[in-house]
């Protein structure tokens, strides 16, 4: 996934998702088809909702974050606009524990890796054995990464763009997560050149799945977004912005 700070690129791997729970008492490895099954791309609505309970305490899924993460596991493109607060990591972060393969992304890093859940976060200025190490991971034959976080500016070099080839035509990237994705568009308030690069991922990683994620975009920069990043008949979700805990009220002063 690509976030504004840092961007995160996940891809699922795995056959098992490690399992801990609130106590310090390990689980043993859950086998990722004894809950989605064995044919490519099945994971119903209980299963979701089994690993969101498990993982991450939730006993059910808010607003479009089910239909952007059923959206994904389908292979399909999304463009997914959802209030700040409103869960947009649960939308790349559960397809992530739902599939084999890893999910690019950014930052929560350490939450998840509290939550027992393999992720990690890559930067052009992070120690240089720190990145060897999580690069060895990836060269191995059955990374244990579910969620790797890195920045738009690392994917644009030739060294990260070449790992990425190899992590593609093995077969272990399975989904591309882009936050602020709003950032990419020269019409939004908030344009950042380096996102703009973004847009060669699609050439570079054809069959993997893109979902842009933001929590502000006019008609003007969704068409934008999605026309940059090259998204293919994209699920076009947005949740409601209505804050029901929030009032607003005008009070006119009285006349003196």
């Amino acid at each position: 996934m690509v976030s504004k700070e840092m961007h995160n690129v996940g891809v699922f791997h795995n056959d098992y998702i490690t399992i801990r729970s609130s106590s310090k008492m390990k689980k043993s490895p859950l086998p990722v088809q004894n809950i989605c099954g064995t044919r490519k791309n099945t994971c119903g609505k209980e299963a979701l909702v089994k690993i969101l309970r498990w993982h991450f305490g939730h006993s059910e899924f808010r607003g479009k974050q089910l239909e952007a993460i059923e959206a994904v596991l389908s292979g399909n493109d999304c463009f997914c606009l959802m209030p700040t607060g409103g869960g947009k990591s649960m939308c790349y972060q559960i397809p992530a524990l739902a599939k084999k393969g890893i999910v690019l992304v950014e930052n929560q890093v350490m939450a998840l890796k509290k939550k027992g859940i393999a992720a990690e976060f890559l930067s052009s200025t992070q120690p240089s054995h720190l990145r060897e190490k999580i690069y060895e991971d990836l060269d191995s034959g059955k990374p244990s990464l579910k969620l790797l976080y890195v920045t738009p500016e690392l994917i644009a070099t030739a060294g990260f763009n070449s790992k990425l080839s190899k992590m593609y035509s093995r077969g272990l990237l399975q989904l591309i997560a882009i936050d602020e994705a709003h950032c990419i568009s020269t019409w939004g308030h908030d344009f950042r050149p380096s996102y703009r690069k973004l847009s060669t991922l699609r050439d570079s990683l054809p069959n993997v799945p893109i979902l842009a994620l933001t929590a502000t975009a006019a008609p003007k920069v969704q068409r934008d977004v999605i026309e940059s990043l090259c998204l293919r008949n994209p699920i076009v979700l947005k949740s409601s912005f209505n804050r029901p805990n929030i009032h607003y009220e005008e009070i006119l002063p009285f006349n003196k």
